[in-house]
């Protein structure tokens, strides 16, 4: 069985034997896929060495997407390698693997498109560089300005967004199956779906921000005028529900996929 659950952070209780009321005993014939921010890779340290062994320990599979909350420095080390017809990165052995961006894999005779990745929306207080001679100055004001602040290569990494070789790619593989997929699997959302996400928070009076347009929304938007596919699964917006039937936002739930 083929499950889907939404941002981690590098909190993995969910995987835990009773750890969420919603998680299923998993086998060692399941697969997890994670819409983005498992935050797995994040600093190298201990703790890492330890998520990564409780990782090897488990019976099922753990597959995921890049979120904008990754260390993709570290993901970098890792070697690029085909897998179920796309490319994947191997972070623990056959246990956690990596879907890389703009590819279509054949999973449990199932076809899926990956693409990772998103815009940071928790950075109103800007981007620091460890490298910039006000450093030190810059971080003691942003401290104190209340506002979220992240830092260049410690808590922020420009590859949050792709690059237009990997949009290209991702047309090119997507040219190969005709735009015919039955599962996609992102972190963020197209324009679209954003736009109706905000409106459904607002007429619930849980609207804080609105959610910026860019490089990827602009692609998923791209996307949706030409891709068949039966559910679109992403993250990103830390909700759990059905945007509308085709469009499932997922952060703490972990659900079967939907057959077709």
């Amino acid at each position: 069985m083929i499950y889907i659950t939404g941002d981690c952070h590098g909190r993995f209780g969910r995987f835990m034997s009773g750890g969420f009321s919603c998680c299923p005993d998993l086998t060692e014939n399941d697969t997890v896929i994670v819409c983005g921010d498992l935050g797995l890779l994040w600093a190298k340290g201990e703790s890492f060495e330890q998520d990564c062994e409780f990782f090897a320990k488990q019976s099922f599979t753990l597959l995921w997407v890049q979120g904008n909350h990754e260390n993709y420095n570290m993901i970098d080390e890792y070697p690029v390698e085909k897998w179920h017809g796309g490319k994947v990165r191997h972070i623990v052995r056959d246990k956690v693997i990596l879907l890389e961006r703009g590819q279509v894999f054949d999973i449990e005779g199932k076809r899926y498109f990956t693409f990772g990745g998103a815009q940071s929306h928790d950075i109103s207080g800007g981007v620091l560089d460890k490298d910039d001679p006000l450093f030190e100055h810059k971080y003691n004001l942003a401290m104190g300005s209340g506002r979220p602040f992240r830092i260049l290569n410690t808590s922020w990494w420009k590859q949050e967004l792709p690059t237009d070789t990997e949009i290209e790619e991702a047309r090119v593989n997507l040219e190969s199956c005709d735009y015919k997929v039955d599962y996609v699997i992102t972190h963020c959302a197209s324009n679209t779906i954003q736009l109706k996400l905000e409106d459904i928070k607002r007429m619930h009076g849980r609207l804080h921000e609105l959610y910026a347009q860019n490089i990827l929304t602009d692609f998923f938007e791209e996307l949706e005028g030409k891709l068949e596919y039966s559910m679109w699964y992403f993250g990103h917006y830390h909700e759990d529900m059905y945007v509308d039937t085709k469009h499932r936002l997922i952060y703490y739930d972990m659900v079967p996929v939907v057959w077709n």
